[in-house]
């Protein structure tokens, strides 16, 4: 997989990670496009091999330096000048010189690389590793290597059971309940929902996983709101006493781990929320957070 950059003529610039064989790879969608990243995980060793060829119709190519950096940066759409760099190392490979045909193996041994990689709506976390071929008087030529990061949670999240009311008196009283609160990505939700009262007229019921993606810039918080799944739990009224057993999959759906303020700015969050709609239209709606965690990497990873 490796990575040719042509700059105007100027030069070629290769980008190759090596012992990739075996490792998983991680399939994003970006600008519509597809591209298949390897998956490394924290403390990983990151090794390869950079080549650049200098143009021959080209005169020398005079530079002050080339150097190769590996980071991890968390980014946002909302505002370019909050990009945070969360994990960075530097490797000088050429000092001030004439441009010519050169090949440099790297290696960064246990990179330490905590956060996972992320695609949301406007943010994303991407680890890469970037080459710099640094100009006095002209404008510096890069070309970067994306590789995607994920983590086993060594530690399951705390979990308590989730108990969750609606009601209306004398009208509604109906309650949701699930063991717990914590789920692995490729677990099963199950649950139940308990009618007691339902004397209103209800035609529809339904669980969804809300994703809320949140990001703190310099002077405002922006969230967004992504309904991840809607499962139809029930379709007509119901009948006092009635128990309804609720089990859905989690493995093909496109969610993530829970991310908690990263760098202080970012968090990724999901919500277990239950809507009731009525026979005028009328919601009702319950909600509680659920914590998502990852206990296995796959092989090849599409969602």
């Amino acid at each position: 997989m490796s990575s040719f950059f042509s700059s105007k003529g100027i030069c070629t610039i290769g980008i190759e990670l090596t012992n990739v064989q075996d490792r998983p790879i991680k399939v994003i969608k970006r600008n519509k496009k597809k591209k298949n990243l390897y998956v490394f995980s924290s403390k990983d060793t990151i090794d390869g091999v950079v080549e650049i060829r200098a143009t021959k119709k080209r005169k020398k190519l005079e530079h002050i330096g080339i150097e190769l950096k590996l980071c991890g940066v968390l980014e946002s759409s909302l505002d370019s000048s909050a990009n945070i760099d969360l994990v960075s190392s530097v490797k000088k490979l050429a000092t001030a010189g004439t441009l010519s045909d050169r090949k440099w193996q790297f290696s960064f041994p246990e990179f330490n690389m905590p956060q996972e990689s992320y695609e949301g709506i406007n943010t994303s976390i991407r680890y890469y590793v970037k080459v710099t071929i640094k100009r006095n008087y002209a404008v510096n030529i890069k070309q970067e290597k994306e590789f995607c990061v994920m983590n086993l949670d060594t530690k399951i999240p705390k979990s308590v059971p989730i108990k969750m009311e609606v009601g209306i008196e004398d009208f509604l009283h109906i309650d949701f309940t699930f063991p717990k609160s914590a789920y692995h990505l490729n677990d099963v939700i199950l649950g139940r929902i308990n009618y007691y009262l339902a004397k209103i007229n209800l035609k529809h019921m339904q669980i969804a996983i809300i994703k809320r993606e949140i990001f703190r810039a310099s002077e405002e918080t922006f969230t967004e709101k992504q309904t991840m799944c809607t499962f139809e739990v029930m379709d007509g009224a119901p009948v006092k006493g009635e128990s309804i057993p609720v089990r859905f999959f989690l493995e093909n759906l496109n969610i993530t781990p829970t991310y908690r303020k990263i760098a202080k700015r970012f968090s990724v969050r999901y919500y277990l929320t239950l809507f009731l709609i009525d026979e005028r239209e009328k919601r009702y709606f319950k909600q509680n957070e659920i914590i998502f965690y990852r206990k296995s990497i796959p092989k090849i990873d599409e969602k």
